[in-house]
C-alpha cells in the first residue's frame, strides 16, 4: 500500500473511531437522562451481586448514594436481617451459561432502607454478557403504598366478608345474556346450595324460591331491565339444603356495557328471617290485647273501615261489658281480675264463627264485628254467649257479662251511630243485670271470706247480733235496726283482701303488716259502695275504725262527724275481739273488759254509747 493510501485509510479509520465514540457518547448521554430521570431503581451487578452501577432513583428508595453503594453486595445493603435467606436465594444469580435462577422474573422482597425503615420492592432482572463475563441488570419499584393499600383492602375484604356472614348477606351477580348466576359463599348459604363453583344456572336459585314469589321476582326483574326501576324485594325461600323456610331480601343494579346495552345485574341477598320474625312479633303486639289474645282497639278502629263496605252488610256490632270486674278486682285481686277477662275472652270467642273480629276495647269493654250477619244471627251468637257463660266459673264466681248490639242494614248510615246504638243498648241492659251480678258476687265475697276464716264468720255473727241489740237500746227505727245488724255482719268484708298469713298471724304484726290491716276497711268500703242498695253501709264500713279522739283511720275522723252506726260497731268489735279467742292472745276476763272500755271511752269509743253499753250489756 502506498503512502497516500495508507494515508487515506488512516484518516478513515480514524474518522469512523470518531464517529464511534460520539455514537457511544450519544448512546451513554441518553441512558443517562433515561436511568436519571426515573423514581425507580436501576443497577448492573456481577455474577454474585456486586452492584456496579446505581442511579438516583436507586438512591432516592434506598439512601445510598452511588459512591455507597457501587462495589456493595446488593443484598447485604438493603435485606433485613430475617430477610437474607431471601435475598440469597436470588444469588449469585448465574451459573457460567448466564441462565439465573430469577431471570425473567419479578420479585416481591422486603428490604429495608439506610435508615433501617422497612419496605416493599419488586425486583425484575436481566442478564447481558460483557467482555468480563455475565451481568444483570436490575429494575427496583418500591411498592411499599402498593403493598400498604393491599393489606388494608384484605382486611378490609376479611371485615366485610365476616360482616356479611355475620349480617347473613351474600353477593351475586346476573348474566343476561348466558343466564348465568355468580354468588358469593354466603349468598350460596342462603340458598342452600354446595359452594363447589362460584357460578350456577338461574334456574337452580330459582328452585328454592316459594313459587308464589316467582311471578313477581321476574317481574321486578324486568322493570329492572326495560324500565330502569328498583329492584328491591322481599321473597320466602326453601334452603335446598336443609329444607327450612328462610325470608330474605335482595336488592339488584344494572350494568350496562360500553353500547349501552343491559348486560348484567348485581346485587345483595340477606336472610331477614330473624327481623320478620321480630317484626311479626312486635305487629301481633300493636294489633293484639296481651291480656286476651284478642284483637287491641287499634286493630278494631283499622278493621272496622275495611269492614265498613257494602260488601259486608248486613254488618251487625256486639258491644259488651263484664259485670262486677271492679268489685272482683278490689276484692279478690287484680289476678282474679284478670284470670275472670281471659274466661270471658274464651267464652265469646267459642260463641263466635272463625270470621267474627272479637276485639278487647277497654279494661272490661269487648266489640265483636260480624260481616253478613243480620239480627236474628246476632241474637243466636248472644243466646250462645248466655249459655256458655252460665256454665264457666272463675274460683267461685260466675260469669256476668251485658251485651247490646245493632245491625247496619243501609250503605248510608253511619258507623259511628251504630257503635252508639250498640253501646246505648249495653249500658241499657247492664243497669238491670249488674245490680244482681254485684249482690251475687257480694254473697259469694262474704261465702269466700268465711271458708277460709271461720273465726271471721263467727265474730262477724256476734258483732252482728250485738249490733242489733245495742241498736234496739238505742229505740232505733226497726230500719234502722236491720242495716245495724248487716252491717254488724259485713263490716270485715274488706278483709278478703288481705293475705290469709296476716289475718292468722299468732305473733306481733310488722308495721307492713300492719298498714295492710288497716286497708280493709277501705276495700269493704269499695266493695259495698258498688251495689246501690248497700251505698250507706259502705260509709259505715269504711269509718269503724275511726277513733273519738280523731286518731282512727283511714279519714282521721272525731268525735260526731264519726257516723253513729259506725261508733256502734267499733264497740261490739272491740269487745267481741276482747271477749273472744284470738290467734296471738286469749281471750279477756269480764273485769278486765269492762276496765278498758271504760279507759278508752273519750278516746277510742264514743263515751255515751259506751256507757249504755256497759248498763246493758255487762252489768246485767
Amino acid at each position: 500500500m502506498d503512502a497516500k493510501t495508507e494515508k487515506v485509510t488512516e484518516n478513515h479509520d480514524s474518522s469512523e473511531s470518531k464517529l464511534n465514540q460520539t455514537e457511544l457518547a450519544e448512546s451513554e448521554a441518553r441512558f443517562r437522562i433515561i436511568t436519571d430521570s426515573t423514581n425507580d431503581a436501576i443497577l448492573m451487578m456481577d455474577s454474585i451481586g456486586i452492584i456496579s452501577f446505581w442511579n438516583p432513583g436507586a438512591e432516592g428508595i434506598f439512601g445510598y448514594a452511588d459512591t455507597e453503594a457501587i462495589g456493595q453486595n446488593l443484598h447485604d445493603l438493603i435485606a433485613l436481617p430475617q430477610y437474607h435467606k431471601a435475598h440469597q436465594a436470588a444469588f449469585p444469580l448465574f451459573q457460567q451459561t448466564g441462565q439465573g435462577n430469577v431471570i425473567g422474573k419479578t420479585l416481591d422482597l422486603e428490604a429495608c432502607r439506610k435508615d433501617r425503615t422497612q419496605i416493599h420492592i419488586q425486583l425484575s432482572l436481566s442478564a447481558i454478557y460483557m467482555a468480563d463475563g455475565w451481568h444483570s441488570v436490575g429494575i427496583i419499584r418500591d411498592i411499599t403504598d402498593r403493598k400498604r393499600v393491599e393489606v388494608l383492602l384484605k382486611e378490609s375484604e376479611t371485615r366485610l366478608i365476616a360482616a356479611q356472614k355475620m349480617a347473613h348477606v351474600g353477593n351475586w351477580e346476573l348474566n343476561l345474556t348466558t343466564k348465568e348466576m355468580w354468588a358469593s359463599e354466603e349468598a350460596f348459604n342462603i340458598y342452600g346450595i354446595d359452594y363447589h363453583s362460584q357460578y350456577i344456572p338461574l334456574e337452580l336459585a330459582q328452585e328454592s324460591v316459594l313459587p308464589e314469589y316467582r311471578e313477581m321476582m321476574d317481574i321486578t326483574l324486568k322493570d329492572l331491565i326495560d324500565k330502569n326501576k328498583n329492584y328491591n324485594i322481599e321473597f320466602e325461600l326453601r334452603n335446598l339444603k336443609t329444607g327450612q323456610l328462610h325470608f330474605v331480601h335482595s336488592i339488584g343494579n344494572l350494568i350496562r356495557d360500553d353500547d349501552g346495552k343491559a348486560s348484567k345485574v348485581a346485587g345483595t341477598i340477606q336472610d331477614i328471617t330473624d327481623n320478620k320474625l321480630k317484626e311479626t312479633k312486635i305487629m301481633n303486639l300493636s294489633f293484639h290485647d296481651q291480656l286476651t289474645g284478642l284483637y287491641n282497639r287499634r286493630f278494631y278502629e283499622e278493621e272496622l273501615q275495611r269492614l265498613d263496605t257494602n260488601k259486608n252488610l248486613p254488618l251487625t256490632m256486639l258491644m259488651g261489658d263484664i259485670n262486677g270486674l271492679k268489685l272482683v278486682n278490689d276484692s279478690f285481686g287484680h289476678d282474679m281480675g284478670d284470670e275472670l277477662i281471659k274466661k270471658v275472652a274464651e267464652v265469646i270467642t267459642k260463641a263466635c264463627s272463625a270470621d267474627a273480629v272479637i276485639s278487647r276495647i277497654g279494661g272490661d269493654e269487648f266489640v265483636v264485628l260480624l260481616p253478613k250477619t243480620d239480627t236474628f244471627e246476632a241474637e243466636q251468637i248472644l243466646k250462645r254467649i248466655k249459655d256458655l257463660s252460665l256454665k264457666e266459673t272463675v274460683g267461685s264466681l260466675y260469669i256476668s257479662i251485658s251485651f247490646g248490639y245493632k245491625t247496619k242494614i243501609n250503605e248510608a248510615e253511619d258507623i259511628k251511630n251504630v257503635f252508639k246504638k250498640a253501646e246505648d243498648q249495653m249500658y241499657h241492659r247492664k243497669l238491670f243485670e249488674s245490680p244482681s251480678m254485684r249482690g251475687k258476687t257480694v254473697d259469694t265475697i262474704i261465702k269466700t271470706l268465711y271458708e277460709k276464716n271461720k273465726r271471721e264468720e263467727q265474730h262477724s255473727h256476734r258483732v252482728s247480733k250485738l249490733c242489733e241489740r245495742l241498736g234496739r237500746v238505742l229505740g232505733l227505727s226497726e230500719y234502722k235496726v236491720k242495716e245495724l245488724k248487716t252491717v254488724g255482719l259485713l263490716h270485715d268484708i274488706g278483709k278478703i283482701a288481705i293475705d290469709e298469713r296476716i289475718l292468722n298471724k299468732p305473733e306481733k304484726l310488722t308495721d307492713v303488716e300492719w298498714t295492710e290491716i288497716k286497708r280493709h276497711s277501705e276495700i269493704g268500703y269499695r266493695i259495698l259502695s258498688t251495689v246501690h242498695e248497700m251505698s250507706e253501709m259502705a260509709e259505715y264500713v269504711l269509718a269503724h275504725h275511726e277513733r273519738w279522739n280523731g286518731t282512727g283511720y283511714p279519714k282521721g275522723l272525731k268525735g260526731e262527724e264519726i257516723p253513729l252506726e259506725s261508733r256502734i260497731i267499733a264497740i261490739a268489735d272491740a269487745y267481741d275481739a276482747m271477749t273472744s279467742e284470738r290467734s296471738y292472745r286469749s281471750k279477756m276476763p269480764a273485769e278486765a273488759v269492762l276496765k278498758e272500755l271504760q279507759e278508752n271511752a273519750g278516746i277510742q269509743f264514743d263515751p255515751e254509747l259506751v256507757s249504755i253499753f256497759i248498763d246493758n250489756f255487762l252489768k246485767k
